[in-house]
């Protein structure tokens, strides 16, 4: 929030103070201007007609917020920053000011406040519900046999258009986000860290839920998806999984720490290179069984490795590559490259070929 957003809050805040002490202060029992009392019994009367009003307005606004943080769990924050956001909050205040209107006018004995919860809770049920006055025996739901008044019909469309445009406009932002992370994250090795930390850190996660964003995750390292289409993806995934607020941090962290994480970068890269050029797909296979007796990390790297004539070979040794790197850890795999480097097949691409090709 700018500093001009504060600013305006705390005064409107100290205005509302005020004025409620204004109204609620007792002039009658201490000497005070001749105007005060009659001011105060003017503020009273008007506070008496518009309280009702305020009352809806307020009803209809928490219950267009609901569905806004509904629609958009990750980004509620944003999503009520939008221009579409402030239109379906207006409209709904629109709408519940217009039927409180019509009932004080056909209903005036009425007691205010039941008349206000009516309004405010029962209005905002009646648009957006479906009303099936008749039903042939046996029909299922929404068949042609019924004879049904849809009051909700026309809200359910001003929702899909302002729930769109919202989204739209949010794209910007998820674009922004996600050019920023894969500009201080470049590697799929980095970026996956964090897509699966990130994942495995949130507590309101079921299980099935958190293995199968994961098992999503995996699917980005496979060898036949295109280095950027999954750079990109996993970048969507952190911000989709952490929101907003985690990706300013991890950008914030990265700005800080740019010194310090270039070397490591820088090392994880050469090894990467290293081990695309000294190791042919069973030299990786072998190594793998050298360096983890993980079973799943394992057969991951050996289904890899089986040949595909529509992957190019230097392509699955990356994948391979930033595989082991990220799952067995940079210093296990550098100690195993100076303990017992393997010379480069006959068909290996040297390192020129291998920074010609694309990675994945």
């Amino acid at each position: 929030m700018s500093l001009a957003a504060r600013i305006g809050l705390v005064l409107a805040a100290i205005v509302l103070i005020f004025g409620c002490v204004f109204l609620a202060f007792p002039s009658d029992k201490v000497v005070t201007p001749d105007w005060v009392p009659a001011v105060q019994s003017e503020l009273r009367a008007a506070l008496t007609v518009i309280s009702p009003y305020l009352g809806v307005a307020l009803l209809s606004t928490v219950v267009a917020i609901a569905e806004l943080a509904s629609t958009f769990p990750t980004y509620p924050r944003e999503a009520l920053r939008t221009r579409w956001a402030r239109v379906l909050i207006l409209v709904n205040m629109g709408a519940a000011f217009l039927a409180l209107l019509i009932a004080r006018v056909t209903m005036p004995a009425t007691n205010p406040v039941l008349l206000v919860i009516g309004v405010g809770i029962g209005f905002q049920a009646i648009i957006r519900t479906r009303f099936v006055l008749a039903r042939a025996m046996g029909s299922q739901e929404g068949s042609e046999d019924e004879v049904s008044l849809n009051l909700g019909w026309i809200y359910e469309q001003f929702q899909h258009l302002c729930r769109t445009q919202i989204d739209l406009e949010l794209m910007k932002n998820r674009r922004t986000a996600v050019t920023q992370l894969l500009h201080h994250y470049p590697t799929i090795a980095e970026l996956y860290d964090i897509a699966y930390y990130t994942i495995i850190a949130r507590a309101t996660l079921t299980l099935d839920e958190e293995r199968m964003r994961v098992e999503q995750l995996q699917t980005l390292i496979d060898p036949k998806a295109p280095e950027q289409f999954a750079r990109n993806s996993m970048a969507l995934t952190i911000l989709e999984n952490g929101g907003p607020a985690y990706v300013e941090m991890l950008l914030s962290q990265a700005m800080v720490s740019t010194t310090e994480a270039a070397p490591r970068r820088a090392s994880q890269e050469e090894v990467v290179w290293q081990l695309i050029n000294n190791y042919s797909l069973d030299g990786l296979v072998s190594l793998t069984s050298i360096l983890t007796d993980d079973a799943k990390v394992r057969d991951w790297v050996s289904q890899a490795a089986k040949a595909d004539q529509d992957t190019v070979e230097a392509n699955q040794k990356a994948a391979i590559a930033y595989f082991l790197v990220q799952q067995v850890g940079l210093t296990q795999v550098q100690q195993a490259l100076r303990a017992a480097p393997e010379r480069p097949s006959a068909d290996a691409p040297t390192a020129a070929e291998a920074a010609e090709t694309p990675t994945g």
